[in-house]
């Protein structure tokens, strides 16, 4: 079972990693993923919630993952 932190050091080497790529069109769909965080964040945002973050990270994750597998086909 992976834990909430491993996936967060995850997204955050991802974001890292996605955020930096060359190519055009991983860069739009990165804008369109940072775009989202926010939403994310915001439908968080009550300490009832907190049960479906790691939802959240399993969904933001789930998109960064999408865009890795462009960056790829663009290799």
């Amino acid at each position: 079972m992976v834990t909430f932190e491993e996936l967060s050091v995850t997204i955050a080497r991802m974001e890292a990693r996605l955020g930096a790529h060359g190519d055009e069109e991983v860069r739009v769909l990165f804008a369109h993923y940072r775009q989202l965080l926010p939403r994310f964040n915001q439908d968080l945002a009550d300490p009832r919630d907190a049960a479906l973050a790691a939802s959240a990270a399993l969904a933001a994750s789930a998109a960064l993952m999408l865009i890795q597998s462009v960056a790829q086909a663009k290799k």
